[in-house]
């Protein structure tokens, strides 16, 4: 019996050793576990992050994203291969904080726009987990350009002459609109007391004018930080105008045409300053465009306003002018000045980067039927899917 002693022992110290191993084992299947869970956690607040970066882009409800904040420079397919730190280089940051970090960018594909977001979690300045990318399409609902739907707008002043008349449009709804004349600077037109109220200035308040082609260098945009910045803040070009027409096939290259002489769907380009002679449009559906100045001779429609639809669109990167006591039908859209000689009727609308001036009484009469598809803008903003 006494050599059996040391027995007892050895079986405690071999419990003793199974029970610290298994110990030892769930301890490590523990922080393991913790791990794990850690990294889920923080892959879940960086998938969250991007949910978030997207909505930021997103805005609220779309209304402030037009297609000008899309990028056509880098492919959908090439943004969503990047990991998180070549994208947080190249994109928006979003609204996260602290450790989970958020960005978000633009692209456009062709007619398909994309708002794609990432997130990541980082601690101590090392990445802990990132997202996969969240993709939202954008679809855009081509509507007429407001600014050409308002009227005469000029982002210098309005001077007209002599005794005026306006009548606004009706929006879809029936009621008036009253958005028919505006300057950023002063506007003096002499029109019967019940109009007065169509009529605003800037020293009510400024719009932003959209305007063809590349903005003048002497426009300094670096005072447009001051409290009361100049007007030329308030412009907004648009370079690729003419581009678009360039690279239209069919178009005519010419610098003086006859209105009678086109037809339905032609669009004529000067690469200069285009001529235009009288003739009517009657309806059909007619783009003049001129990297300078157009001269409108004649009047170009004999039909009653309220049985003719805008076809007609002139875009001047210069002045547009309109000579003799004519009837315009059209959206004239001028970087520079808008003037006319005579009485005149108008029908449609005047969106000026200068003034826009008239020698003499004018009937406007601001019509929103507008049916030249030139005119239109993608607007109206909804995202269509969402991965």
């Amino acid at each position: 019996m006494p050599k059996q002693r040391g027995a007892a022992l050895i079986v405690v110290l071999s419990l003793l050793s199974i029970t610290l191993m298994l110990g030892l084992s769930g301890l490590h299947s523990a922080l393991l576990d913790e791990r794990l869970a850690g990294n889920y956690r923080a892959a879940t607040e960086a998938q969250m992050g991007a949910e978030a970066a997207l909505s930021a882009g997103w805005g609220e409800g779309g209304e402030s994203i037009t297609v000008q904040h899309f990028d056509a420079s880098i492919r959908l397919d090439a943004l969503e291969a990047l990991g998180w730190e070549a994208f947080s280089r190249i994109s928006r940051g979003g609204p996260c904080r602290n450790n989970l970090r958020c960005n978000y960018r633009y692209v456009r594909e062709g007619n398909a726009y994309y708002i794609v977001a990432m997130g990541a979690v980082a601690s101590n300045g090392h990445l802990v987990a990132s997202s996969l990318p969240v993709v939202a399409q954008v679809q855009f609902r081509e509507i007429p350009n407001p600014a050409f739907t308002r009227g005469l707008l000029s982002a210098g002043q309005i001077t007209v002459t002599g005794n005026s008349t306006l009548t606004p449009a009706r929006l879809p709804d029936g009621s008036i609109d009253p958005n028919v004349v505006h300057a950023n600077s002063t506007v003096s037109i002499s029109v019967p007391a019940d109009q007065r109220a169509y009529i605003t200035s800037g020293s009510e308040r400024r719009v932003e004018v959209p305007l063809p082609g590349e903005r003048p260098a002497q426009e300094d945009m670096s005072q447009c930080t001051r409290a009361s910045p100049p007007l030329h803040c308030y412009k907004r070009y648009d370079p690729d105008v003419f581009d678009e027409y360039r690279d239209r096939p069919g178009v005519i290259r010419s610098c003086s045409v006859n209105l009678n002489a086109l037809r339905h769907g032609d669009t004529v380009l000067c690469e200069g300053n285009l001529s235009v002679s009288s003739g009517s449009v009657q309806g059909k559906q007619i783009t003049l465009v001129a990297t300078g100045d157009v001269s409108m001779s004649g009047s170009t429609t004999t039909t009653s306003p309220a049985d003719t639809a805008i076809g007609l669109f002139v875009v001047a990167g210069g002045n547009i002018s309109f000579s003799g006591s004519t009837d315009n039908y059209g959206v004239f859209w001028a970087g520079g000045h808008v003037s006319q000689s005579g009485t005149s009727r108008l029908f449609g609308s005047i969106v000026a980067g200068d003034y826009i001036q008239s020698s003499g009484g004018i009937r406007f009469t601001s019509i929103n039927n507008v049916t030249n598809r030139d005119a239109y803008v993608e607007a109206e903003p909804r995202i269509v899917s969402w991965r």
